[in-house]
């Protein structure tokens, strides 16, 4: 019976957040890492999510054909956050900008968010997109690209939480002036306090994502408390069951 009220259709609870003119359900969200080719994510759409991370997603032509059939078979009211990947094999710049330009347009119909992860280690041990340089130039080019579309998808840049200062804002003053529209924090155990920076950074004026491991009541209160806009957070309903999500969207709300 647990099992079979997991799948029933359930409204998902505000409050909704708008970025950049995408109408968010509510403010949490699952992060990616559990659905590389979104062949899983519909199972988790029940849980009352505001939105929900698939990928990394490789800028491969059969997989991203594969994400795109998904998406179309499992249609939810959640917004699809779709994390881009360059494929390991990539080396150079103009090969990775072409890798991301791909991705993003292979998928720009299909998702209503897309996010860059800087965090993230590359089976070719490389971490590209850690080199400011080479991050620009990859969002620079998907940002000319977006122009090209009537529909507006935010892009969003996710960031680790011991980023070096220097760099940090070094990407927030690119992203504010280019049109970049949130920062996403990864989860780790200074991550609250990176939302924090980031917050007095902006002044409270720049959409932040704080990212937890699981979503528990004092983590997501804390991102909150720091500054962040939008909380992902792990596969909670297999440590706190589907109703979780709600639970904590309440818990939110309570606080100031």
């Amino acid at each position: 019976m647990g099992l079979r009220r997991l799948f029933y259709k359930r409204e998902i609870p505000g409050p909704s957040v708008d970025l950049s003119g995408v109408i968010i359900p509510n403010p949490v969200g699952l992060v990616s890492g559990y659905d590389h080719n979104a062949k899983l994510y519909h199972l988790s759409a029940n849980c009352m999510y505001g939105f929900i991370g698939i990928g990394p997603v490789e800028a491969d032509a059969t997989i991203l054909k594969n994400v795109i059939s998904s998406l179309q078979a499992h249609p939810t009211d959640a917004k699809i956050n779709a994390v881009l990947s360059h494929r390991p094999t990539s080396h150079g710049e103009d090969s990775i900008i072409e890798d991301y330009n791909f991705a993003f347009s292979m998928l720009y119909d299909f998702c209503d968010l897309f996010t860059i992860d800087t965090s993230i280690s590359y089976s070719d041990a490389s971490t590209p997109l850690r080199d400011i340089a080479l991050l620009k130039d990859v969002l620079n080019s998907m940002l000319q690209l977006r122009m090209c579309y009537q529909t507006y998808r935010p892009i969003i840049v996710k960031v680790r939480p011991e980023i070096p200062e220097s760099s940090l804002d070094e990407l927030l003053d690119f992203s504010r002036l280019s049109g970049i529209d949130a920062i996403c924090v990864s989860f780790g155990p200074s991550s609250a306090a990176t939302v924090k920076k980031i917050y007095d950074k902006t002044l409270g004026r720049y959409p932040i994502v704080g990212c937890v491991d699981v979503l528990r009541k004092e983590d997501c209160a804390a991102l909150k408390k720091a500054g962040a806009t939008l909380i992902a957070g792990g596969l909670s309903f297999l440590h706190y069951g589907p109703g979780n999500t709600k639970r904590i969207i309440k818990y939110l709300n309570t606080l100031k």
